[in-house]
């Protein structure tokens, strides 16, 4: 196949586009082989049904428990309180999860159900973005293969937490974002781009790095013809709901302020290296950016090399770009895919701990990540001053490793049980029990979360320690309690 047909849309490459966008669609629907939560999820859980870490207190001096006493926390009112007392962070998604489970049930696929819907719609969003730059050409293609293949970008796609759909956001605004910039400054594209970033920091908070990269280069590169009053307008009007949520849940800023002191304590014993921080940092930088190789090896050479190849990769981008425009949007798509990279790596040095180079953290950038290395690839696929073998080395170096790295970790996954809670529940239903011991009210709560909508069932606290019991009419049976 000559460069032409690669860069050059036509029916086939068309096809072969949409062909990889299902493709891609089917693997988030498809995975995971198998599913165990963990901590953070049972927290999105409860907190979608109107509990809180506190909500237990509520029941401290009681014996028993109805099933009907905790269906009464869930409301879409409580779910905005039990949001604010975690630390106020994905209200969005957590409502949204209150309402797909209702019409979908409480089984761990259900809940899956939202981040799976959102990693789909940011497929399709992406597909269209990639398309502004590729148009019908088989990069748009492998754009979102590269996407869908980033395993932190999979991975989410059926964590029961808000990344997916903050990156769906971040994605949809973008979309609008480059469509200002590029083709028609439209008011009403301002007003998507504002009004999807209002979604995305109301999924997540972190999202708003991201969003200040858009507002950052509208400022730079539309300047005064930015500042009339429709823009103005079109832009402010969505920061309306925002304002008036922080107005609301301004008291989980403060819950959100004193866990961070909480982690920081808790790390104060573990060390702290600032070479560390850099070499985690060049680490994520690199595997976003599609240079996985310390993936396979974590050796620092390993990572300094695979940093310095991400690097030159932008270079070679800038030297190939054959006008202002590509260069600038290249700077804009590196811009957006380092900007997690930078701002967590000076929140770890701020705080004297790794937390925050958490690699879920990097989610947000990851659609501009790979929409920047297949447009580097583009511009030098475009250019007749770079050798044809040299080009398709250059994308096997990148394309190659990426997807072998997605095939290990998706076929040898090892997935460790942290809680037995919806096991529990799936013999509850298969018993038809009606009464069962917990060693504390919080997995009565998740055990709840987990029953059919309406199934009745009395909680009483275990007198066995941490074991669930369950009265079955064959008699008792102890199960130990998994929670960590």
């Amino acid at each position: 196949m000559g460069d032409v047909n690669l860069c050059v849309g036509n029916d086939l490459s068309k096809k072969v586009n949409f062909i990889c966008l299902i493709a891609a669609i089917f693997l988030v629907l498809l995975l995971p082989l198998k599913k165990e939560i963990w901590y953070d999820e049972t927290v999105s859980v409860l907190c979608s049904k109107g509990i809180s870490h506190d909500t237990h207190l509520q029941f401290a001096d009681t014996t028993i428990v109805h099933s009907a006493d905790i269906e009464k926390l869930n409301n879409a009112a409580n779910v905005f309180t039990a949001t604010v007392n975690d630390n106020a962070n994905s209200f969005l998604y957590n409502l949204k999860l209150h309402w797909i489970t209702r019409l979908f049930g409480r089984s761990i696929t259900a809940y899956m159900l939202l981040s799976k819907l959102c990693a789909v719609i940011t497929l399709i969003a992406f597909y269209f973005l990639s398309r502004q730059f590729f148009k019908d050409s088989l990069f748009t293609g492998l754009a979102v293969l590269l996407l869908v293949t980033d395993l932190n970008f999979i991975s989410m796609s059926h964590e029961i937490r808000a990344y997916s759909m903050g990156t769906t956001f971040v994605t949809l605004a973008a979309v609008f974002f480059f469509s200002y910039l590029n083709t028609k400054e439209r008011p009403v594209y301002l007003f998507l781009v504002s009004f999807f970033g209002v979604c995305a920091v109301l999924s997540h908070f972190l999202t708003v790095y991201i969003i200040a990269v858009f507002l950052v280069a509208l400022i730079l590169l539309k300047g005064k013809k930015l500042f009339t009053f429709k823009n103005m307008a079109a832009g402010l009007i969505p920061l309306i709901p925002l304002i008036l949520f922080f107005w609301e849940a301004y008291s989980g800023i403060g819950v959100m302020k004193g866990q961070s002191r909480n982690i920081e304590d808790g790390y104060a014993n573990y060390g702290f290296h600032i070479s560390e921080v850099f070499l985690r940092s060049m680490k994520y930088m690199s595997m976003n950016f599609k240079m996985v190789f310390p993936a396979f090896s974590s050796g620092t050479s390993v990572v300094f090399i695979s940093f310095l190849v991400t690097i030159a990769l932008f270079v070679l981008g800038i030297m190939g770009a054959t006008n202002k425009n590509e260069k600038t949007t290249l700077k804009l798509m590196f811009a957006l895919g380092t900007v997690s990279t930078v701002l967590l790596l000076l929140l770890s040095l701020k705080s004297g701990h790794y937390t925050s180079l958490y690699f879920r953290y990097h989610s947000f950038a990851l659609p501009f990540c790979s929409l920047a290395v297949v447009y580097v690839l583009f511009i030098r696929f475009n250019s007749h001053k770079v050798n044809r073998l040299v080009k398709y080395v250059a994308a096997a170096v990148i394309v190659l490793p990426s997807l072998a790295f997605f095939a290990k970790s998706v076929f040898k996954e090892s997935l460790n049980v942290h809680y037995n809670h919806p096991s529990i529940a799936a013999q509850i239903v298969k018993n038809n029990l009606n009464r069962v011991g917990v060693p504390d009210w919080q997995d009565a709560f998740l055990l709840q979360s987990l029953l059919p909508q309406g199934y009745k069932i009395d909680y009483f606290r275990s007198t066995k320690g941490d074991f669930f019991i369950l009265y079955k009419q064959t008699g008792t049976e102890l199960i130990p309690a998994i929670k960590d």
